[in-house]
């Protein structure tokens, strides 16, 4: 039915016809090729830097609750020290989870509003800790850290954090000289 249509137009109305067609596909192509088609132009071209592989940092954990995990100087331990801003409120923490041991799961954040990493002595921290499925969400006991940056065996920037007094949650203290290894993220 198009094709007889197209047979009854005259040379002139086809040439409307292929114009209008050119004129829909020229639109098209600068339509999609502006900032008015939804894409992102301001972003640009993000090199992925893929050239060389990352070198992980060492990281560890020790405690000398025996019913806490430790995790020996290992590129596996998961343990972060961050800094970063939430509504407006600048936060410095670490945390440590040994989800890459397939053990009992343990999990343990510590964050304090602050805006550099620094060592802190303070009563006004938030800590959350997941000990063989229980959850605790309060502590007794100041934190009282000292946080120094040092280089792993691997030439990798590392963060200490050294407990220089208890902190207790439920049956479980972490105790005075007790250490974190832990890797800045994001770097």
């Amino acid at each position: 039915m198009i094709i007889a249509f197209i047979q009854i137009l005259s040379g002139a109305d086809m040439k409307r016809i292929y114009l209008l067609l050119l004129i829909i596909l020229a639109a098209g192509i600068i339509i999609s090729c502006s900032d008015s088609s939804g894409s992102d132009t301001t972003t640009g071209y993000v090199d992925p830097g893929l050239t060389t592989a990352k070198t992980q940092a060492l990281k560890s954990y020790t405690f000398a609750d025996t019913n806490l995990p430790d995790c020996s100087s290992s590129k596996s331990c998961g343990a972060i020290i961050f800094t970063g801003e939430l509504n407006d409120v600048n936060y410095t923490g670490f945390a440590v989870d040994n989800y890459l041991l397939n053990t009992s799961k343990f999990s343990l954040k510590i964050y304090w509003n602050a805006d550099s990493i620094a060592s802190i002595n303070t009563a006004s921290y938030s800590i959350k800790a997941i000990v063989a499925g229980t959850t605790y969400t309060t502590a007794s006991g100041n934190l009282n850290v000292t946080i120094t940056s040092e280089l792993d065996g691997n030439s990798v920037t590392r963060y200490l954090i050294k407990f220089n007094s208890p902190i207790t949650f439920g049956t479980y203290t972490i105790a005075a000289n007790d250490t974190i290894y832990a890797y800045k993220y994001p770097e």
